[in-house]
């Protein structure tokens, strides 16, 4: 019995060995932002996830899965953590929020003429110009991603009275195709990702500023299985970010002016 005791106290004294953090993030091709290069994982949000990660002592499993999904992953504890997401009573209701690691801006994207070079961005309506009708009279319809929320706009896409024409897929290069085929008269992404696909080609398009959204706060979501110690060392690391080093895009004083690229 004294024997028992002495190795319990011997326990309790020994220091205690920290648990490596490893966090399961599910990922989706996401261009430019994150996507599969020469096998590797690279883009500008997938080095970010790194370097927070990093700095908050964690190291990363990148489990690919449709945003629906690991959703639903996240909230039954499959997932530790998903990127981008925008922070909704619905969501908060089954997940954790860090501080905001960035800020987001969508633009609408249009058919242009072929013969029609490229325009300045300017800003609509999203409101007005889901209101104008087809030239056959009909309404048009919106590309949207599904499972995706769009912040401000959300009332907006998905209206209680009146809902919209719109067309849902799982990734934005589905949209651009869409658009190309004429199936839908525009989409919502963000303009780091229209950018991308002006650069590829193809169907010619125009990208314009929504006047109903303002530039929102993307957060890391993670699953409330995740300790609350981890993501306050995401926090600490996404404030150290934010405290000097941090590139002019990052930082919601310039995210107003011009940012890169939610969900």
């Amino acid at each position: 019995m004294l024997r028992s005791i002495s190795l319990f106290i011997l326990c309790l004294t020994l220091p205690t060995m920290a648990v490596p953090c490893q966090l399961r993030v599910g990922w989706e091709e996401w261009f430019p932002l994150i996507h599969r290069q020469d096998d590797q994982l690279t883009g500008s949000e997938y080095q970010l996830m790194q370097e927070l990660a990093t700095a908050a002592g964690c190291t990363l499993v990148f489990v690919e899965t449709p945003w629906v999904r690991a959703l639903q992953l996240l909230k039954s504890g499959q997932l530790d953590m998903l990127y981008g997401a925008s922070r909704s009573a619905e969501r908060e209701a089954y997940a954790q929020f860090s501080q905001p690691y960035r800020y987001e801006q969508m633009v609408l994207v249009v058919r242009a003429p072929q013969e029609q070079p490229p325009q300045p961005m300017h800003e609509l309506s999203l409101a007005t110009w889901l209101a104008e009708p087809r030239s056959n009279g009909q309404r048009r319809v919106l590309g949207l991603i599904r499972g995706f929320n769009y912040g401000a706009l959300e009332p907006l896409l998905r209206p209680q009275a009146v809902p919209t024409r719109h067309l849902e897929v799982r990734w934005d290069q589905q949209l651009h195709q869409l658009l190309a085929a004429q199936r839908i008269d525009g989409y919502l992404v963000e303009i780091s990702v229209a950018r991308a696909q002006q650069a590829v080609g193809g169907q010619p398009v125009r990208l314009w500023t929504v006047s109903e959204q303002p530039h929102e706060p993307m957060y890391l979501m993670f699953s409330r299985d995740v300790p609350h110690q981890v993501i306050k060392d995401f926090n600490e690391a996404i404030l150290a970010r934010t405290s000097g080093s941090l590139a002019p895009h990052l930082r919601p004083d310039t995210a107003r002016q011009r940012t890169p690229s939610h969900r």
